[in-house]
């Protein structure tokens, strides 16, 4: 008996091909006739939540059927439901079964009212065949379920690399300026310079810099237009392109960051510290410091757009405060004022030298097998109170305000990556494809197209003994790599 199932006039119109329309796919009559145009898995709240939700692409061209978000990982799928639609009535829908877990080999009559349930372990292949019996098509169909978290982020070692002209560093920075990277390696004599235009490049330009003062590496910052280091005895020192330094003619206590190309600096004065810049903006007047701001230590600098104010927020974690005392406070800076920025629900611990970067994690939408993207800050390594190094990840999607520890399973540093501070953290874009060079798991391998995918850099940083830890590391969630489902 035909398999008769509703279709909707709004499907039969969009597969009419309309004379001046050359966007509309065209399949011809006899092609209709074994269209599938709509297949889901029916409500079963043992198994998932929402698993009537999950979205599943047809290829016709292909033959295939799949959800190319997968379910989550540990997901039964050895008993599910489904619904089929077509675009027109059928002879006959037939499901063949082959080398799955827990159902034998057999074939499946499907029909609006069927109440079997299908193993997706093995092989499923959907076989369609036309009212007339003329056309026959088969769909191979895949649940696919995730074989790790998704939201695990991870660090390949085979992706990790050398930190580049490291082999008798004593101390190494690297900052962005403008559309290059730039690293500063000084082994306590010779100054070297090196430049790239992304961080996963191969090799980086050399450069000797003949410095005539002794640099404090770790205070090197940029601005789009110019590099900024303070040297051991607190003078700033400027430079366009990292080769030849001159001084600014101020003395300061430490160096913060840069924010539109002002220099932000704590000055030690007789009593007490102050906020000063460079070049001092007209008006500027220097304020102490407020209680619990740091005057060294913190992490480095991080602006960015921020959802709540029309300026840019600067946002530096952590650090020493006047008093010598460790803090986890977060402060942020809008062009003119500091302000603290975390509450006291907050669970930052007091921390020195950590790294912090702007990411993303994802959150579940309700009542759909769908996630959605938010902006999230990551703060990674540093020196605690006890002595020890941290090795948890923390992370904010309240733009500094409240804070909480990644999950060990899925969000934590890891166990190959030594304890460290002092690191720098940078987000590059890249472009993927199922055809690129990646070597992490896809969810399937017939999926066409091209995607941008953020990935973590972490450069140097320093272990418990002060040595540089000579490593560029790069990291991603599981998610990102896959081509994203819209």
């Amino acid at each position: 008996m035909a398999v008769m199932l509703l279709s909707l006039s709004v499907l039969l119109s969009c597969n009419k091909k309309d004379k001046d329309d050359d966007d509309i796919y065209h399949y011809s009559t006899s092609e209709q006739t074994t269209l599938v145009t709509g297949f889901a898995l029916q409500a079963d709240g043992n198994i998932l939540a929402s698993l009537d939700s999950v979205h599943f692409t047809i290829d016709y061209d292909k033959g295939l059927i799949y959800n190319a978000d997968s379910l989550p990982v540990g997901t039964n799928i050895t008993a599910l439901k489904v619904t089929v639609n077509f675009l027109s009535t059928v002879n006959s829908a037939v499901f063949n079964i082959s080398g799955a877990t827990k159902q034998a080999d057999t074939t499946i009559t499907y029909s609006a009212s069927m109440t079997k349930s299908l193993d997706f372990t093995g092989k499923t292949v959907l076989t369609v065949t036309s009212y007339d019996k003329s056309q026959v098509k088969d769909y191979e169909v895949k649940v696919l379920v995730h074989k790790v978290n998704p939201d695990s982020l991870v660090w390949p070692m085979d992706w990790r690399r050398d930190l580049p002209e490291s082999a008798n560093a004593r101390s190494y920075k690297t900052v962005k300026q403008g559309g290059l990277y730039r690293a500063m390696s000084y082994d306590g004599l010779n100054c070297t310079l090196l430049t790239a235009t992304a961080p996963n490049q191969g090799t980086w330009e050399k450069q000797t810099v003949d410095l005539q003062f002794h640099p404090r590496v770790n205070t090197l910052v940029a601005s789009d237009e110019a590099l900024y280091m303070l040297d051991e005895d607190g003078i700033l020192y400027t430079s366009s392109e990292g080769l030849e330094w001159t001084s600014c003619g101020v003395i300061w206590h430490s160096l913060i960051g840069v924010y539109e190309n002002r220099v932000l600096g704590i000055v030690s004065g007789a009593d007490g510290y102050y906020h000063d810049e460079f070049p001092r903006p007209e008006g500027f007047d220097a304020t102490a410091v407020e209680d619990g701001f740091p005057i060294e230590h913190s992490s480095d600098m991080i602006v960015t757009d921020n959802n709540w104010t029309v300026a840019q927020q600067a946002i530096i974690v952590g650090g020493v405060d006047r008093n010598g005392q460790l803090l986890s406070n977060v402060w942020g800076y809008d062009g003119k004022h500091w302000g603290k920025v975390n509450n006291y629900s907050s669970s930052l611990p007091a921390i020195a030298d950590a790294t912090l970067f702007p990411y993303y994690t994802f959150t579940s939408l309700s009542g759909v097998r769908r996630s959605r993207i938010q902006p999230t800050w990551f703060l990674m390594g540093g020196k605690l109170a006890d002595g020890n190094l941290n090795k948890r990840i923390y992370l904010s999607t309240t733009q500094g305000i409240t804070w909480k520890a990644g999950n060990d399973s899925t969000l934590a540093q890891a166990g190959h990556i030594p304890p460290f501070y002092g690191a720098q953290g940078f987000v590059l874009t890249e472009t993927l494809s199922t055809n690129g060079a990646s070597n992490m798991p896809r969810r399937i391998s017939s999926i066409d197209g091209t995607w941008d995918c953020p990935f973590i850099y972490l450069f140097g940083g320093y272990n418990s003994e002060g040595e540089l830890l000579p490593y560029i590391w790069r990291g991603v969630y599981i998610r990102m790599i896959n081509n994203p489902v819209y």
